[in-house]
Order: structure tokens, then sequence, then C-alpha cells
């Protein structure tokens, strides 16, 4: 640093802007080389590469702060802002040579850059071997154990084995993990000769993050002004951000409760409206919690525990909302397909739709919660093992349950009714109103409600009578001994000729005969299928048959015998009498 601005400037003013870079997005990608990256083929080259790029980075933050310093500008030029573009891509490249297989995807960002200055602010703190010393590629080669650690440390380097950078020397994963012990521990000895010392400490308590999101509107020396109470550390996090957490949770807070309640006011509404108003609540939080992981990780810059805290219940929250904004846009997309195919909500087309969309939106809730383990931390195997397990739970305790479940499917795939069907299932006979899930509902001619279990409805034997094309009459005509062989012939023949010219009745099974017997009575069978569409139509075709032969018995003179068997109707296969 030019000795000349140090006593111009308070110290605490010069560090903070040698951070700016350290977050910066690269703004300056025409001037970087992308594809130039850190050579990690031996520990010796590693630990080098690592050095020189942190040393770069450091040598390009010392330059932009004395020049903005040096300057009476308010605002960053855009050289400085392509100085600093470039130094990001140096931290970036240094990055490289940790293993950080064991973060969570979910702290990648803000764990890579802490972790990657902690260990710079480490070996600026201990003694380095001579590079000659350090394992180059063929001494490893010859070595029997493929790793190297740094004399009188643990910190060590290790050959990765698998994986897509197999072959290359990186801190290992014990060693990434231990970097912030490794630091709390050193923090206080002094550096080596002629180290850049204690950015580390200014990029992560003094407001680096907000002056890069506001710095074309707000200038740099303003926001970095920040007084000495709001510098006070609590769990490692200094006042200032405490008071931005409090914010950024209490703003987020207040809009999901905003949503909430719109959404509460819109209940009500008809039809598959209601079901997608529903969507505000889960939307809300789908759409508010990155924002607010992306203010708290890269404006506020939280860090270490309270980040590892904050960012993971955030983001599990975030899969959660995620897995339900899914679940209920399945059931309105299900509400307004029946809609605009105007279908019975209750009818077995109805729910087979829903079947349909509340599998696909299974499979993608099962999808969402193994990539947002994955992300948070919790391996996808895992996952998917806790699933299996709970699935297998919830099977043997619910057997009878995913039995109904399955006889529900059978029922929408086969459909032997539909809603409205008269049926007779055993001893109940009735008007099938609802097929859900579980069971079927049938509201019996007595005006009960029955539930039958769908596993047992599809073991039993159903009878649709509304499926006949044809619905059979079937009597005796008891007529008093006292009539003659000719009027009982005529009689017979007259029914027949009535059975014949009626409209709804089929000519080619009409049986009318002189059949028996009876202990009281001569009987006539009678035995003839009508053509109807309803139980309300078939009693009104009866009815009129039966009274065009109750007036055929009157004008022929034959009396019937007391008392009259009982008139019934029953169902038979088509083209088929009994």
């Amino acid at each position: 640093m030019n000795p000349r601005f140090r006593s111009r400037f308070p110290s605490w003013w010069l560090s903070p802007l040698l951070a700016l870079w350290l977050a910066v997005p690269a703004l300056a990608a025409d001037e970087i080389k992308p594809l130039e990256p850190i050579d990690t083929s031996s520990p010796r080259t590693t630990l080098r590469g690592f050095l020189e790029f942190m040393e770069e980075a450091y040598a390009k933050g010392d330059g932009l702060v004395n020049d903005y310093l040096a300057s009476s500008r308010l605002y960053l030029s855009p050289a400085e802002v392509a100085i600093i573009a470039k130094a990001r891509y140096d931290l970036l490249s240094a990055e490289r040579a940790l293993d950080l297989s064991q973060v969570p995807p979910a702290m990648l960002d803000e764990a890579g850059r802490r972790l990657t200055l902690q260990l710079k602010e480490v070996l600026d703190r201990i003694e380095l071997p001579p590079w000659e010393a350090i394992p180059d590629a063929q001494a490893m080669a010859a070595a029997e154990f493929k790793r190297w650690t740094i004399p009188g440390t643990e910190i060590r380097l290790v050959r990765m084995e698998t994986g897509p950078r197999a072959g290359e020397y990186l801190f290992g994963p014990e060693t990434v993990q231990r970097i912030p012990d490794f630091y709390a521990k050193v923090k206080q000895l002094p550096y080596r000769s002629g180290i850049h010392g204690g950015l580390y400490d200014f990029v992560y308590y003094r407001p680096t993050g907000v002056v890069l999101a506001l710095r074309a509107i707000v200038p740099p020396r303003w926001i970095l002004g920040v007084p000495g109470w709001a510098m006070a550390s609590f769990l490692d996090q200094p006042v200032w951000r405490w008071i931005g957490i409090v914010g950024v949770f209490g703003f987020g807070f207040a809009l999901a409760v905003l949503s909430f309640r719109l959404s509460q006011r819109w209940v009500g509404r008809t039809g598959a409206a209601e079901r997608w108003t529903e969507l505000l609540r889960p939307l809300s939080l789908v759409l508010i919690i990155p924002v607010a992981v992306l203010v708290l990780t890269q404006m506020l810059r939280i860090s270490g525990e309270v980040n590892a805290v904050l960012t993971l219940s955030l983001w599990s929250v975030f899969y959660l909302a995620l897995t339900w904004l899914v679940w209920v846009a399945g059931g309105a997309l299900a509400e307004s397909l029946i809609e605009s195919e105007r279908l019975i909500t209750s009818s077995i087309d109805s729910q087979l739709i829903r079947l349909v969309l509340r599998l696909v939106t299974l499979v993608l809730a099962v999808v969402i919660l193994v990539v947002g383990g994955d992300r948070v931390g919790v391996p996808a195997y895992s996952v998917v093992a806790g699933l299996g397990v709970g699935g297998l739970a919830v099977a043997l305790a619910a057997q009878q349950t995913l039995a109904n479940l399955l006889g529900s499917f059978i029922i929408m795939f086969e459909k032997p009714f539909a809603i409205g069907h008269w049926i007779k299932v055993g001893d109940i006979e009735g008007v099938v109103e609802n097929v859900g899930f579980r069971s079927t509902r049938i509201r019996t001619f007595y005006d009960s409600l029955v539930s039958i279990p769908s596993s047992e409805l599809v073991n039993s034997t159903v009878d649709n009578m509304e499926l006949r094309q044809y619905r059979q009459v079937k009597t005796t005509l008891g007529l008093t001994y006292d009539t003659p062989p000719a009027k009982l012939g005529a009689f017979v023949a007259g029914v027949e000729l009535i059975l014949r010219a009626d409209p709804d009745t089929r000519k080619d099974n009409i049986q009318v005969a002189f059949n028996d017997f009876g202990a009281s009575s001569l009987d006539i069978l009678l035995n003839f299928l009508i053509r109807v569409s309803s139980r309300r139509e078939e009693l009104a075709v009866r009815q009129r048959i039966l009274l065009e032969i109750l007036q055929l018995a009157e004008t022929s003179g034959v009396g019937f015998a007391f008392p009259t068997q009982t008139l019934h109707i029953e169902s038979l296969p088509q083209g088929k009498l009994a």
C-alpha cells in the first residue's frame, strides 16, 4: 500500500475497499482468460498456484484501493470495476485448489469464498518449506501414498482418485472441513514478511456486499463509514449485519402474511377458481425465499454457523414450499380440466383425472424432495431410502386402505358403473352417488346411504341395472276356473296382440300362454321385454300395458282369480327370456 495515503485516510477505510473485488460478478469477462486454470498436477504446483492466484488478487485490490482513495470521485470507475472482475476471477481460480465436494451446494458460494480466504490467512502466518522440498509430479508418482502434508501442520494435499477431478492434487475434504479451526488457532499470530494481511476480517465484518450491490447508487465511501457500535460482534456477526438479518426476515414475513391473507379473502370462490387461489400461499414462499437467501449471503454476507443454520433452513423451507406448490397446482389443474369438460365432479371420469394428476404431482414432489435434500447436504440415496422406508411403514400400517385404493383404481379404469347408475351388490340395491378413492356410496331406494369399500366392491358381483337395453316383465295372470276354454284362448291371443302392437316391446321374444292349473286359478304365463332407458320410463310403459290387459279382460268377460300373483321385474341378458 502506498504509504502517503495511509496518513490521509483511516486504516479501516482501506481494507474494506481492498475487499470489494472479492464479491463482484465477472463484469469484464473479455479481459479474463477463462481457460487459464490452476495447475493441480502435484502438491508443489497446487500450493504454488493457490498462493500465486491469491497474491495476484491481493495486489490488484491493493492498487484499486490506492487509486480510488487518491481520487476525489464518489463512485468506482469502469477501469476499477474491471480490476475487481479480474481479481474475482483470480479468487475463483485459487478456490479450485480446495476439494469442496463435501460442502452442501446451497452453501457452496459462501463457503468457497470464506474457506479460500481463511486458508490464505493460515498459510500467510506459518512457515512453508522451500519449493524444491515440496514433491512434484515425478516425486508423487514414485511415492507410496498419494498425499503430502505441510510440515508441522495437518494441512494435507490429497490426490483425487475418483470423480471429474481424478488425478488432481487438492486440499483434501478433511483439511477443508478443518480450515476454520486452523484459522482460529493462528489468527493471532503475525504475518510472514511481505504479506498483505487483514483482508478476511474486513470482507466478512464490513458491508462490502452492500457496497457492491449499491455501487451505482450510493458511493462506497458512505456505506463503508459504519459507526463503531455497529461493528460489535455477536455470534461472529457484526451488529449492522444482525440489523439487516432482522430487516430481511421482517420484510419477508410481512409479504408472506399478506399473501396468506389475500388467499383467505378469495376462499369461497366456486369450482377450480378456489383451488387456484390456494397457490398464492406456497407461491409466495417460493418467490420470497431465494431473494432472502440472495440478500443474506451476497449483500449481508452472513458467515459461519449462522450462515449454515439460516441458509440451510431457508432452502429446506423453499423445497417444501415448492412441493406444496406442485401438489396444489396438480389439484387445481384437475378441477380446471373437469370444469372445462363439464364433467360431474363426483363421476368416475372426474376421479380418474384427479388420480392421474395426483400421480404426476406425486412423482414431481419426490423429485423435488430428492433434489432439495441433495442441495442442503442430504444425499439423494438417503432421501430415497427414507421415502422407501416411510412408504413401507405406511403400507404395512394401512394395508386395507391401500387395498381400497387399488380397488378404486380398478373401478375407475374398468368403469363397471357410473354416477347415477342403478346397481345391485349382494343385498344392497340403489343408485351410485359417489366413487371415491376408498369407497363407493350408494343411495338405496329407502333413502339410506351405503358406503361399500372399494376392495370389497371389486371382489363382488355387480349387477348394473342401468346398462340393460331391454327390461323384462314376467308375471302370471290367474283367471277363475269358470272361464270357458274359448274365452281363455281368445284372452291369451288378445294379450299377445296388445304386446305386439306396443311400440316399446321386443317382438321376437313375446311369450303369452296358458301355463298351468293353479291351486285357485288358471295360470297364464306373461313374459316379454320392453325397451326403456330409465326406471321411471319402465314403470310408465309397464303400467300402460297392464292397463290395456285389464281393459281387455273387462271387455272379454273374464275374471281374475283371488289372490293374484304379484308382478315383478327381473333382468335378463339381451335376447334371452327366463
